[in-house]
């Protein structure tokens, strides 16, 4: 099962938003230690400072009676309006509750002034009302501004309990220093961050603009264009330096690979050439036994024509007769093996399997007359030489590998099959397609073929009977 593909995500925004992520994780650390625990830490003086306050203060104003602690309104009174003088210590209402934990409202006092201050609605309603505004404040709902601290009141030597002390401590000064602090990190913030973000995406794009170009370039490589170099603007002296580099030597390395399989495969067939480059070890096409279709053609009557024309026509004469041979094969699946001279020795099945190798190889022979008599009709007509080919084709069992020495080896195949191929080419007059019986017995119902008187060849104990392929059938040739 093919994976889904993974989401493209650019360079350049992974180190903007890293850059981003950085700064932010900055501003928040400092912005926890600059003004969140400063902030905490002025609530917490402030509850240390009130409370001093009240156990200096207030002990001066409790009455303790058998019936229970009696509490001074005056001095709870003188407590929260005196509060205001000490910085930091803004007391805006005192509760008093009783051991029983009833609210003395009468003992209880406000500070009418910082309460209208952090709540104008309750300040009013303290006017109008005081019982009522008390209560509220009793039910210990939390008030923008104001900041409860609960106090245990204890008698003398703080055996026992005679009542709570509920303190509003006023924070507006506190949390508006907290607020203008905020306000004030959070454009430094937003600030910090849109230039550090433009500054990574600048950053950013000068490092992924090179891998993006290499990345084209290696595209282009993909395709099959191996001239491409790295781009200018990879050419720095760092690691992305360093990649266009190896890059630029690859591309060459890849270059002179397309070059060597280009030249390799006219002086070796396409096949062979393929193996070899493909293999990590230069002589590992050892032998083995193969099945294989062995066609040898043979240019007829070249040494008294050869004798008649320069060395240049008479290369000429032979590349050009030659041409046709290497397009059939080559269409038939097969493999030129080698040239030798005014000869050529053709195979099918190594060193690729070819599935019905003797039909192939006995089409591919039909055809190279068919196409060597037009071509010699048309050198004919521009007054040039012309030649024919005696064909024979035999296959069997044969060794096919690497022959001869480590520093000069030839694939080929070798065996009695392969000899025998040659023998019935010697036999082949020029226009002439000549099969062993086996051969024959695998195309017989496709071909049009005579019978040969059985001939001595080297070699060979008994006479070797021959067929002579004349043509393909209508009705093969209809189907094929």
């Amino acid at each position: 099962m093919l994976e889904a593909p993974m989401r493209r995500f650019p360079l350049r925004l992974k180190i903007a938003g890293f850059a981003a992520g950085l700064i932010l994780l900055a501003t928040v650390l400092v912005a926890l230690f600059t003004v969140i625990l400063p902030w905490r830490a002025k609530l917490k003086a402030q509850e240390r400072l009130a409370s001093q306050l009240v156990k200096t203060a207030l002990p001066l104003g409790i009455d303790l009676r058998a019936d229970g602690a009696y509490f001074d309104p005056a001095r709870v009174h003188a407590l929260v309006a005196n509060s205001s003088r000490v910085q930091g210590a803004e007391i805006v209402y005192a509760l008093i509750w009783d051991d029983k934990g009833n609210l003395d409202s009468a003992a209880s006092s406000v500070n009418t002034k910082l309460l209208q201050k952090a709540s104008e609605p309750l300040a009013q309603l303290y006017l109008r009302d005081p019982a009522r505004a008390l209560q509220i404040l009793a039910i210990g709902r939390r008030q923008s501004g104001i900041r409860r601290l609960p106090i245990k009141l204890a008698a003398e030597g703080g055996h026992s309990i005679i009542g709570r002390l509920d303190l509003g401590l006023s924070t507006m000064a506190i949390d508006s220093e907290l607020r203008r602090s905020l306000i004030r990190d959070a454009f430094v913030l937003v600030g910090t961050l849109f230039f550090a973000v433009l500054s990574a995406l600048s950053i950013a794009r000068r490092i992924a603009q090179p891998l993006t170009d290499l990345s084209a370039a290696m595209g282009r490589v993909r395709e099959g264009d191996f001239e491409i170099t790295a781009a200018p603007s990879t050419r720095t002296n760092d690691e992305i330096g360093d990649l266009a580099r190896s890059f630029d030597e690859m591309a060459q390395g890849l270059k002179e690979r397309e070059r060597l399989r280009g030249t390799l495969g006219r002086y070796v067939s396409g096949d062979v050439a393929e193996r070899i480059l493909s293999e990590d070890d230069d002589l590992s096409l050892r032998g083995e036994v193969r099945h294989v279709a062995v066609l040898f053609l043979d240019v007829r009557g070249f040494t008294t024509i050869s004798e008649k024309l320069t060395p240049t026509e008479v290369v000429a004469l032979l590349n050009e007769y030659f041409d046709v041979v290497v397009d059939r094969v080559a269409a038939h699946g097969g493999t030129v093996n080698k040239f030798i001279g005014d000869a050529a020795m053709c195979i099918w099945g190594a060193p690729k399997h070819a599935a019905r190798s003797e039909r192939s190889a006995v089409l591919c022979a039909l055809e190279i007359q068919a196409r060597a008599k037009q071509l010699s009709a048309e050198r004919t007509r521009r007054g040039l030489t012309t030649v024919g080919f005696g064909i024979g084709i035999n296959a069997g069992e044969a060794v096919a590998g690497n022959l001869g020495a480590a520093k000069r080896l030839e694939y080929t195949v070798i065996g009695d099959a392969v000899n025998l191929a040659q023998r019935l080419e010697s036999q082949a007059r020029a226009g002439e397609v000549l099969v062993s019986q086996p051969v024959y017995e695998k195309v017989a119902v496709e071909v049009e073929a005579s019978p040969r008187d059985p001939v001595k060849l080297k070699g060979k104990s008994k006479p070797v009977p021959l067929w002579e392929i004349r043509r393909v059938k209508v009705a093969a040739t209809e189907a094929a």
